[in-house]
């Protein structure tokens, strides 16, 4: 998350995707979440966040760039909401979305926006909200938004608001090529479909911090998701998109969360737009060269 302008009644915020370089369920939770053990990685595809305090206690939402809901419903409404009725203080907002990041695609551009607007309108308020209360408001937002509050790349566990931030040195710095196959996955469906009866109840996570900060780059490496399987059952066509791509690349294309995005590592930017150059020569419209948050 990066703040890109400050001022007493403007705030410009980048607000970057990720990818799931690892995830693991390990159980279904009494409140009907499941339990996770996840690595989130944060990467420079991102929305852009406006945020302009203004008189009164209104809201006013634009969105420009890929589509997305203006109204009570996005996230960016629900957090400023949200943070309202905790602190007890409203001020009136005018909020600029553009959008960059596809929406259904496992990427958490909606959890990003929505930790974006906490952290515009914490700057913007008359008195701070400490990080604690922040971090319970962005939980209740939705799983992945405590991980943007965050940013880098950190362990997640529980139903992924539970967070331990991976050091630097630790992190992988890398570059990737992220695909949308114009598909969006309904999260729940996704889950749904998700046995529990075929998993070890407890994740290797020693094992997974040591593949992660070993990271490869030259395509090889395919991440352990638990959720590859039931999304690929559920949309067999992008299965399919998944193997022709990987034919003609050379290189091994993971899912990220419950997809519908897909990812694979390149050794630098003029490599990641080599595979670009293939995927949108098979008529992919959706290809994205991408950096580590911190590395491009």
């Amino acid at each position: 998350m990066k703040i890109l302008e400050h001022s007493r009644r403007r705030v410009v915020v980048s607000a970057p995707c990720k990818l799931n370089l690892w995830l693991e369920i390990t159980g279904k939770r009494a409140d009907g979440y499941h339990e996770l053990f996840t690595i989130f990685h944060a990467i420079d595809l991102a929305d852009r966040l406006t945020v302009v305090r203004t008189d009164g206690e209104g809201i006013t939402l634009t969105t420009c760039g890929r589509p997305c809901p203006a109204d009570p419903s996005n996230l960016v409404w629900k957090a400023a909401e949200a943070l309202f009725s905790r602190t007890g203080r409203r001020f009136g907002l005018t909020v600029e979305l553009e959008k960059r990041v596809p929406s259904g695609a496992g990427l958490g551009g909606g959890s990003s926006d929505a930790a974006a607007m906490l952290i515009a309108m914490n700057l913007l308020a008359d008195a701070r909200c400490s990080d604690a209360m922040l971090h319970e408001c962005a939980a209740e937002l939705g799983s992945d938004v405590p991980f943007f509050l965050l940013g880098g790349t950190a362990l997640a566990r529980g139903r992924g608001e539970r967070l331990e931030a991976i050091l630097p040195e630790r992190a992988p710095h890398r570059w990737f090529v992220v695909v949308f196959p114009g598909v969006e996955a309904p999260t729940a469906k996704v889950y749904g479909a998700f046995s529990l009866d075929l998993k070890k109840p407890f994740p290797n996570e020693g094992y997974a911090l040591t593949t992660i900060e070993r990271l490869p780059s030259d395509g090889r490496f395919e991440a352990t998701n638990d959720l590859a399987k039931p999304f690929f059952t559920l949309f067999p066509q992008v299965a399919d998109l998944r193997e022709r791509m990987q034919a003609e690349t050379g290189r091994v294309f993971s899912v990220t969360g419950s997809g519908s995005a897909m990812f694979t590592t390149v050794e630098h930017r003029m490599a990641g737009l080599e595979v670009q150059r293939k995927l949108e020569a098979m008529q992919i419209a959706d290809v994205f060269v991408c950096a580590s948050e911190d590395a491009s």
